[in-house]
């Protein structure tokens, strides 16, 4: 009997232990995304739907986990060092800066890509004599170097025949480059697609990305770091799931209008927005699959920030990925079937 009372106290001393380990919930998260250049609080992308639909604070509310949502305005960098500095559990932001964090020592997982096909525009002053990607050797151009915008805007010069070499890059965030521009202290100005100097006539256009191959553009990823994956993985995937329920929405045609009324709430322009997203497939550009083609092109980033001097050493981006909190959500949505992976982009 005695022994019998010794098995049942231990076994109901492990119960316990794995019942409260299995309700171990932070109490806070705080996730953080790209701050927009028009200095409103919100993003576009998933992570715009997820602001707009409430999406986070519903999921979590149940469990008392409060959200802390951070826009950084020193964009992708910005996130690298708050991740650095462990002041975020969860960072969603571009394709380069993600990689150069990773490269620099930065502990998170790649969880989900948030999209894809983000474009950047290059404008001119309107009196200037460039009129097209090769009249821009020797020039000075503004960019937000660390950036998809960097990364997309060496792709654009090399198709044109020039490097990096050709030009001279000029390290300025989206508002310092834009009054940079309107000074003629630089030639051109690689740009988000929320274009206002254009728009106002104060510059003007010679060359965008939405004509391009898919791969030129820029893409986004959830990451989280590794700590908190490991200490609440169940977290983490309910995390996940609410942006997958996100793309899932912006994925579907009958969505596009109520996409880009979303997307003005960043404070873009309905003309400039409609004109950026006409043409792009909406279930490609939200696909959370991390598929081959997807992998490639992380692989060849690593690839470009070596060989740029961005990183000073390359690493392993298979073992990086994580697909298994996206493979249990979409499993759990019953959405398993509905994106198609890529091999190539």
């Amino acid at each position: 009997m005695k022994k019998w009372f010794t098995v049942l106290s231990v076994a109901s001393a492990l119960f316990i232990g794995i019942v409260a380990q299995a309700e171990e919930k932070p109490t806070v998260i705080r996730f953080g995304s790209v701050g927009n250049p028009l200095g409103k609080s919100y993003a576009s992308g998933t992570d715009g739907v997820v602001d707009v639909q409430n999406l986070l604070v519903k999921e979590f509310a149940k469990d008392g986990i409060r959200i802390e949502r951070t826009y950084y305005t020193a964009t992708g960098p910005g996130l690298n060092e708050a991740f650095a500095a462990g002041l975020l559990d969860f960072g969603d932001y571009g394709d380069l800066p993600i990689v150069v964090g990773k490269a620099g020592g930065l502990k998170t997982k790649f969880i989900l890509p948030t999209g894809k096909g983000n474009n950047i525009y290059i404008i001119v002053t309107p009196q200037s004599k460039i009129s097209s990607v090769k009249d821009l050797r020797g020039k000075k151009i503004a960019v937000t170097k660390g950036t998809y915008l960097h990364l997309t805007l060496n792709r654009v010069l090399e198709a044109n025949g020039l490097t990096e070499k050709d030009v001279h890059l000029v390290n300025l965030s989206t508002s310092d480059a834009q009054n940079a521009i309107s000074t003629g202290s630089v030639d051109a100005f690689a740009s988000v697609p929320d274009r206002p100097l254009v728009d106002e006539g104060l510059a003007k256009l010679i060359y965008d990305t939405r004509n391009d191959p898919q791969k030129w553009r820029g893409r986004g990823a959830l990451l989280v770091s590794e700590g908190f994956a490991q200490k609440y993985p169940g977290i983490t995937k309910r995390f996940v799931k609410v942006l997958i329920k996100a793309a899932y929405w912006a994925s579907q045609e009958k969505n596009r209008e109520a996409y880009i009324q979303l997307v003005l709430k960043t404070g873009s322009g309905y003309k400039v927005t409609k004109e950026d997203l006409a043409g792009q497939d909406l279930q490609a550009k939200f696909s959370p699959l991390a598929d081959p083609a997807t992998v490639n092109q992380y692989k060849e980033i690593v690839d470009f920030a070596f060989s740029r001097g961005l990183i000073r050493k390359k690493f392993d981006v298979d073992k990086w990925i994580d697909r298994s909190f996206a493979d249990a959500a979409l499993k759990e949505l019953g959405l398993q079937n509905y994106w198609i992976p890529l091999n190539k982009d």
